[in-house]
């Protein structure tokens, strides 16, 4: 064959999608109805033809681009992923990830699957977009090396371990959208949930708020909301419920007192919330702690 006949014979052939990694692993019995785990995992270099569309599947797949480019379509959001950025597809509904026929991705990936692993996802995107940015100060590349060194060994221990891989990974994903390397708070939110932490039972509104930090409410809501993954009021509220816990438990008070000290507008108030956040009533919970009676 001469050159010139090779070289049409090579521009004729269709790239194929290389899998450079490719891992399975099926958990232990019951497992994921406990616990968090990684079903598969691994590194493709995709084609141009390069495309995936489910109705749903099982778990929920993350990719994580290093080069190239691709689209994914997941709960009504269409993302254009680019190299160093991460998607977090819900595979419960219909998805769709596919490479740019122009310059085909390289992924690194995993699917996890736990008791209800959309709520990791809601925890960390909430309704946003299901699309962050990894920077220099948070690199999950090192992360995947460790997956898949955890997969290929297979010891004993590796249920444990995948279920602290992916505790890991959500706290990297949370750095991500944080745009912060470590778990640093900015000073001025930092100022602000010192300030509330130390008396929950004030009513903090957003003079007071202004007072401590510098910054307006819809300043404060963005900070709390980028950071903390909540609002002010639902943060507070937390540390309120906290607070009446140790109340509850450290002091003989009656619930009014405690309701009182602790912000809520009266004692019903703080029982209906109290019952929507725990799940029983402050005094079903104190005498269940104390183990004096029926907790329900």
């Amino acid at each position: 064959m001469d050159s010139r006949a090779q070289f049409l014979y090579k521009t004729r052939m269709k790239a194929r999608t290389s899998v450079l990694e490719s891992f399975h692993y099926v958990p232990a019995a019951g497992w994921t109805r406990t616990a968090f785990s990684v079903l598969r995992a691994g590194k493709v270099a995709a084609a141009p033809d390069y495309r995936i569309e489910r109705a749903a599947y099982p778990g929920q797949d993350i990719l994580y681009c290093l080069s190239g480019r691709g689209v994914v379509e997941t709960l009504g959001q269409r993302l254009e992923v680019r190299p160093g950025q991460l998607v977090w597809m819900a595979n419960e509904a219909p998805h769709v990830h596919a490479a740019d026929e122009h310059d085909p991705w390289s992924l690194l990936w995993f699917r996890l699957d736990g008791p209800d692993p959309a709520i990791l996802r809601r925890k960390l995107f909430g309704e946003g977009s299901l699309r962050t940015v990894f920077t220099d100060a948070v690199n999950p590349v090192p992360w995947f090396e460790r997956l898949f060194s955890a997969l290929r060994r297979r010891d004993a221990s590796l249920d444990l371990r995948l279920n602290q891989l992916v505790a890991e990974f959500v706290l990297l994903v949370d750095r991500a959208l944080a745009g912060t390397g470590t778990d640093d708070l900015p000073k001025a939110l930092a100022a602000a949930v010192d300030a509330m932490r130390g008396e929950p039972g004030f009513a903090w509104s957003a003079p007071d708020l202004f007072s401590v930090t510098g910054l307006g409410p819809s300043q404060i809501r963005r900070l709390f909301q980028k950071h903390l993954r909540t609002s002010p009021h639902q943060w507070l509220m937390r540390e309120r419920l906290m607070q009446a816990q140790s109340l509850l438990v450290q002091s003989d008070q009656p619930l009014a007192e405690i309701a009182e000290a602790c912000g809520f507008c009266d004692v019903y108030h703080f029982g209906r919330e109290f019952k929507r956040s725990v799940g029983i009533s402050p005094a079903a919970w104190r005498r269940s702690e104390l183990g004096t009676g029926p907790g329900y």
